[in-house]
């Protein structure tokens, strides 16, 4: 997979990036999703704070140039065939996308990306995206499933959010 560049942007949706869009973003609305990130953290807590922004504001942002404004969390496939909705998997690799473009430009300076994680219930699957603090090699995962689109995502750590028993999807660990 080719590295993406923030003036077009592969966005997958319909389950299972079932559907993908290539989204246009504006110099002026690129700038306004980094503006979170710009200004080097202090502390890798406060980093992911801000990459927690970030990452919200992105969807609001890429919804407005296709179907991914109607997306409403906690959806699963079975109970919402909207254009535009997204599962776990949508959202993972939407999120590591966005991830990857602020890597990329250099604004990420206590966390590297790394590849999504899936935990495994007993009756099912979720997957998120995954950062890792640098200097400690601390795991967190970003999770934007569980909210509407633009909304704040879950970070916490990885083995939090893996601590699952049943409906590993339904399951907000945050």
């Amino acid at each position: 997979m080719s590295q993406p560049i923030y003036e077009q942007i592969s966005v997958c949706h319909g389950f299972g990036c079932k559907f993908s869009s290539t989204i246009s973003l504006s110099d002026k609305e690129w700038k306004s999703v980094i503006g979170w990130l710009k200004t080097v953290a202090p502390d890798a807590e406060t980093e992911r704070s801000n990459i927690r922004q970030a990452i919200g504001w992105m969807e609001v942002i890429v919804g407005r140039h296709g179907p991914g404004r109607q997306d409403k969390g906690l959806d699963l496939q079975y109970s919402n065939t909207k254009i535009g909705q997204m599962d776990c998997i949508d959202e993972s690799t939407n999120t590591t996308t966005y991830l990857k473009l602020f890597e990329k430009d250099a604004l990420l300076h206590w966390h590297r990306v790394i590849d999504t994680i899936q935990r495994r219930g007993v009756i099912d699957a979720h997957w998120a995206s995954q950062i890792e603090e640098i200097y400690t090699g601390e795991r967190y995962v970003i999770d934007s499933w569980f909210h509407d689109n633009g909304m704040l995502p879950n970070i916490q750590t990885t083995e939090d959010w893996s601590e699952v028993q049943l409906f590993s999807a339904q399951r907000d660990n945050s």
